[in-house]
Parts: C-alpha cells; sequence; structure tokens
C-alpha cells in the first residue's frame, strides 16, 4: 500500500484537472446516462454484482443483508459514501430508514404513502409492508409509478398519510411552493420525511441564479443545484409551509461499533415533519 502511494499518487490523478482517474470515468459514465434513468441502472448492477461483496463485516438495515465491505459511492459532486451492495442504500439511506423504524412508529400503521423521487432501497422494503399503500411518483424518474410536477402535485388535498421526499427540493427552483404543495396533500396530522442538502455551517440559505451560469450542464444528464440550505434557515422554510418539524441528530448519539457496522452518515440530520391537527373548537 505504502508503495503504491508513493510510487503511483501522480499516476492516479489526471495531470489537467487535478481528479482522480476514477472519479473522471465516474463523471465520464455520467455523461452517458439521463439523470432519470440512473436509478434504475445503478440497481441492475447492483443485483449483479452483491454477491462479490460476501461476509459479515457489515450490515445494512434497509435490505437486511451483511457484507465483507460496503462498496464505495461517489457523488456527482465528488462525495465519497458507503453504498450497500445489494440494495444501494448509502448512508444518509440507512439513517434515514432508522429513524423511522426505530425512533417512529409511522410505518407501523396503515399508511397511505406517497414516496416522491423514488429510491430502491427505500421503496423494496416499504412496498414489502402490508399496512402500506404506496405510490411512487417523480418528474422524470424510470422508477416511479407516476409522473408529478412537486411544484403543482394533482393529487387532492389531504390525500396521504405520510410522504418521503429525499434530496429533491435544493433542485427546484421554487422551493417554497414544493414545501406547500408537500404539506397541502399530506392529511392533518401525518408526517413528511423531507432530507436535503444542508451545510451545518451555514445559517441563511445560499440561492443560486441558475439562468446565469455559462458552463450549465444539461438537465437531461446532470441535477443542477439550485440552492445550498443553512441548518436553521431549512427548517424554518418548511415551517412556513405549514409543518412542525423535528430536528435529529441522534445517529451521533448512537453507538460507535453499531454506526460503523451500519456505515451510517453520521452528518445526516432528521427533518420529520408533521401536519398540525385542526386546533379543536368546542360546541356553542
Amino acid at each position: 500500500m505504502m508503495l503504491n502511494r508513493m510510487s503511483g499518487e501522480r499516476g492516479d490523478r489526471s495531470p489537467v484537472t487535478g481528479q482522480s482517474w476514477r472519479s473522471l470515468r465516474t463523471a465520464a459514465m455520467r455523461r452517458l446516462v439521463p439523470h432519470g434513468r440512473r436509478a434504475q441502472i445503478r440497481a441492475l448492477y447492483s443485483r449483479a454484482t452483491w454477491r462479490l461483496y460476501v461476509g459479515n463485516s457489515v450490515r445494512c438495515n434497509c435490505c437486511g443483508g451483511n457484507f465483507g465491505r460496503f462498496r464505495d459511492y461517489i457523488s456527482e459532486s465528488g462525495h465519497h459514501s458507503r453504498a450497500c451492495p445489494r440494495c444501494g442504500a448509502l448512508g444518509r439511506h440507512r439513517v434515514d430508514w432508522l429513524y423511522l423504524t426505530d425512533r417512529t412508529d409511522v410505518l407501523q400503521r396503515p399508511t397511505n404513502l406517497l414516496h416522491i423521487a423514488p429510491e430502491v432501497c427505500l421503496e423494496t422494503p416499504l412496498r414489502r409492508m402490508a399496512n402500506i399503500d404506496y405510490l411512487s411518483a417523480d418528474y422524470d424518474s424510470t422508477l416511479a409509478m407516476d409522473q408529478v410536477d412537486v411544484r403543482d402535485i394533482r393529487y387532492g388535498d389531504e390525500s396521504f398519510d405520510g410522504v418521503i421526499c429525499n434530496h429533491v427540493l435544493q433542485l427546484i427552483d421554487d422551493d417554497l411552493t414544493a414545501m406547500r404543495e408537500l404539506c397541502r396533500i399530506v392529511k392533518p396530522g401525518g408526517w413528511a420525511l423531507i432530507q436535503s442538502s444542508v451545510n451545518d455551517e451555514l445559517d441563511d440559505t445560499l440561492d443560486r441564479h441558475v439562468g446565469d451560469a455559462v458552463d450549465e450542464p444539461p438537465d437531461r444528464y446532470e441535477e443542477v443545484f439550485h440552492r445550498i440550505y443553512g441548518r436553521a434557515d431549512y427548517g424554518r422554510r418548511l415551517e412556513q409551509a405549514g409543518f412542525d418539524v423535528t430536528v435529529s441528530d441522534f445517529a451521533r448519539d448512537l453507538q460507535p461499533a453499531l454506526a460503523r457496522q451500519l456505515g451510517l452518515d453520521l452528518d445526516e440530520t432528521i427533518y420529520f415533519c408533521r401536519k398540525p391537527k385542526p386546533a379543536h373548537t368546542p360546541d356553542q
């Protein structure tokens, strides 16, 4: 290992960009596949190769599989994460699922559930639950059961007991409208797990003027980030949309050995939303 680092460090990186060749190969592959089809291709790849990771060193709580190690995953922003070899769950997904299953009872009740921009690693266990009436929707994903624009959701008011909408709002030009739409379709007393990329070092959200960027990639191939959420501001925006918001960093308080075994992303802060029930008005 030391020999590789000493003799191969320069050869492992492009002399032009300074990026690792692996990162450049990953970026090139992404340019060949439209964004809406990537989740499907990742699922097929995992299905074909997960047996190469046999072992019992780590465990995925989303699919229940045990593996020798997690798969290395490089996001479009260059962030490295640990992916389940079988279901593709990243560390943040395993935190989300652990919160829903261990810190709430929302999945134990009869639930009419809408899953926006469905992740395979969450969709599969949800659809196996007899008490969950599951529907997925997205603007362009080939995995979704229905096509929906989250800024103008065509379902009726108070249609769902629960909603999962992860890492979508930073990609929407009008996120406040999307938040209000998500609140509108949730029944009073219902819940929503609405996760986004949040920068803990920021208090206020930084909005980008995407139309002014001269090097903006085509939407068909790349996600376009319209903003970087600040920690305090993201919760306030969800509250302005009508939700009561619980913010939890519970994963950081878990036993380190358990967090390592599950490959949890300890920076994943949970934003769990409830739609308030109407105030009770006594009969006159």
